[in-house]
């Protein structure tokens, strides 16, 4: 199968690199922004992730939060988030994640998502299907709205979309499911959405290793994505919305 190789070194790196964090303390360097942290632990998992991806496929491209984050999709690119909710693993939380995809060109063509407390680990392939811990997961289809969860990312007020019109979104749909939830971390979110946990998600996280990874796990699970507004997703670009239904 195509991209197999490269998927299972990925996956292997993001699991060593991931069970090193459980034993690690944790030490904040710095905000990134004022609702965001940069740790010791986010350089020293990247830097150990790539080294062993470098290891296997030297020519490799690759993009990544902390050391390469303005690097281009070339060739085949491996795209590394770190410690995906950063914040949260810094406050303790379980709610955080390993992520990486592989694009081939600008097409991403596999994907993985690795939980280091629990152990699971999510793959996908390009058309194959997605996985969690190798078996097959499928959306279900059958939970209606008003028997589900909408998913929330974070709120920005640094992109084109305004807040009270990020507000307002969640404002239109709140009363259309049972509950909502916000758990901080896209790996998470993506992570419930494939599992059939919750029927709805809406994200503003807009970076490329932020959504790639989960994003082609939850659609080789069966979901369905476009922006807010209905117009085709783009990377970059923020308002994102993943359904457990066709849109």
């Amino acid at each position: 199968m195509k991209y197999l190789k490269e998927l299972g070194v990925m996956a292997a790196a993001a699991t060593e690199a991931g069970q090193e964090l459980l034993s690690q303390n944790i030490e904040v360097i710095e905000h990134k922004s004022k609702n965001d942290l940069l740790t010791k632990n986010d350089i020293e998992t990247e830097n150990r992730i790539i080294a062993k991806i470098k290891t296997e496929f030297p020519d490799i491209n690759i993009v990544s939060e902390e050391n390469n984050p303005n690097a281009k999709l070339e060739g085949l690119t491996v795209v590394i988030d770190p410690i995906d909710g950063t914040c949260n693993y810094a406050a303790g939380l379980d709610l955080y994640g390993v992520q990486m995809a592989l694009f081939d060109g600008d097409t991403c063509v596999a994907a993985l998502m690795y939980f280091p407390t629990s152990g699971d680990m999510y793959t996908a392939i390009k058309g194959e299907g997605a996985f969690k811990n190798g078996q097959r997961i499928r959306v279900n289809r059958s939970i209606a709205p008003e028997s589900g969860i909408l998913l929330i990312s974070d709120y920005y007020s640094n992109i084109e979309i305004p807040m009270d019109a990020q507000f307002n979104l969640v404002k239109s749909l709140q009363d259309k499911f049972l509950k909502t939830r916000h758990f901080g971390a896209a790996c998470v979110d993506f992570a419930m959405m494939a599992n059939s946990n919750a029927q709805m998600y809406i994200t503003y996280y807009h970076k490329i290793w932020d959504i790639a990874p989960g994003l082609l796990i939850a659609t080789e699970a069966g979901c369905s994505y476009s922006m807010v507004d209905g117009s085709d997703f783009e990377y970059g670009k923020p308002g994102l919305i993943v359904c457990a239904y066709p849109q």
